[in-house]
């Protein structure tokens, strides 16, 4: 254990927290970030017009189409918000103008949509374009930074404003990534959303099986018990995790199949329930501990747990650096995870079509993220029984160990 623990701390850590802060990674998610407001809000408009009580959808129906529109507003306009967001951050991490470098990045993504004859096509402005949208400002933030750190734009005097002159030092390399896309797409007709598609395709499809949900998740716990938050590798996660929900949700409100188990949601069936690592089974179980210390801890965590915060026992019990608990916090998750895709591939719950705050209490979670589906909240209060059961053997081994170390102190300070 002791040179499991040197491992670690002396090499995987490192690594991990260097691979973490990679500026390309830390922009991403940064930048991905931007869509969830809008996926949201967009949701909330899709549950009011499909909340599945016969009454209500009768009610709304007349309006149905006026309601509909920021919904397919904010799911249409995904990939357009990201590569403008992607954009931005990475122009912020290269110490290049973010702005400039966030327009000229929007401009290059439409110029790849728009037709010989002028129109510009509006089918991959939602999650279908969102790769081409990151790859687009990834490119053209680096084209910008490279023409910038070589002195290779016009620059203005002093004197002049400086929006104005951080105009003209974007217009070189805005007119090369310009061009660039524009040879690549209207006169080589290459069609790059579809090649990328195609080289994502695997990425996607892994993600959307059992194998590729229980790699993220048991990485992501792997993280957790090392002190660092899963948010290092959401970079990769979340384009992939929101693309497949786009769709399922497309699918849903069109009344056709929702095929995608892996879209973004499924983690309320286990892996974030009640914290990350399903920790709100562990904080029931020290709200009836004899431990003093466990039970006032549990009564401390049980608001944060309920909002899906798992830092107070993460960190406090600890799990963190405690390789007894290590267990069950990685087990209970890949457990529930597994339980969730069987009964999604059943049928016996709902998949993810809506996207909601993911301060969302267990249980009401499971109810929206499926658009509604009563069985996926009960499937949830399951899955937390079975979090309490996974949890139960190491918490009473650690609680027998913490009563025998107090009861000998106690034996101690008596004797002196």
């Amino acid at each position: 254990m002791k040179k499991l623990m040197t491992f670690i701390e002396g090499t995987l850590l490192p690594a991990v927290n260097k691979f973490g802060s990679n500026k390309y990674i830390v922009a991403l998610r940064d930048g991905i970030a931007a869509i969830i407001p809008f996926t949201i809000i967009g949701s909330i408009f899709m549950i009011i017009t499909s909340f599945p009580v016969k009454a209500w959808t009768n009610f709304i129906e007349p309006y149905s189409a006026y309601l509909n529109i920021p919904n397919t507003v904010c799911m249409g306009l995904m990939a357009i918000i990201a590569v403008y967001s992607v954009a931005y951050n990475v122009a912020k991490q290269l110490g290049v103008k973010p702005v400039s470098a966030g327009f000229v990045s929007l401009v290059a993504f439409v110029i790849t949509q728009t037709q010989l004859d002028g129109t510009i096509s509006t089918a991959n402005f939602g999650s279908t374009g969102l790769f081409l949208a990151i790859v687009i400002a990834l490119i053209s933030t680096k084209i910008i930074e490279i023409f910038e750190k070589n002195n290779i734009t016009i620059k203005l005097p002093a004197s002049v404003p400086t929006m104005v002159a951080d105009s003209f030092s974007v217009l070189i390399p805005g007119f090369v990534v310009i061009t660039l896309f524009w040879v690549l797409t209207s006169i080589l007709g290459l069609d790059l959303n579809a090649i990328l598609t195609l080289v994502f395709s695997p990425l996607v499809r892994g993600l959307d099986t059992l194998p590729g949900m229980l790699l993220v998740v048991f990485v992501s716990l792997a993280l957790w018990c090392c002190g660092i938050n899963e948010s290092v590798i959401s970079g990769l996660t979340y384009p992939v995790w929101y693309a497949l929900l786009a769709e399922n949700t497309a699918a849903w409100q069109a009344g056709e199949t929702v095929t995608h188990i892996g879209a973004y949601g499924f983690q309320y069936f286990g892996f974030w329930m009640g914290g990350t690592g399903l920790t709100i089974a562990l904080v029931l179980l020290m709200l009836r501990s004899k431990v003093k210390m466990y039970n006032q801890l549990g009564k401390l965590s049980i608001i944060p747990g309920i909002f899906e915060i798992n830092e107070p026992v993460a960190f406090g019990f600890p799990i963190v650096f405690n390789p007894i608990m290590w267990i069950p916090y990685i087990l209970a998750p890949l457990v529930t995870t597994t339980l969730y895709y069987f009964a999604c591939s059943m049928g016996l719950i709902g998949m993810p079509v809506v996207a909601i705050p993911w301060t969302t209490p267990p249980v009401l979670n499971g109810f929206l993220v499926t658009g509604g589906d009563w069985r996926a909240a009960v499937f949830q209060l399951v899955m937390l029984v079975i979090g309490v059961i996974i949890y139960y053997p190491f918490f009473k081994y650690v609680e027998k160990k913490e009563l025998a170390a107090q009861l000998s102190a106690e034996q101690n300070e008596a004797i002196q």
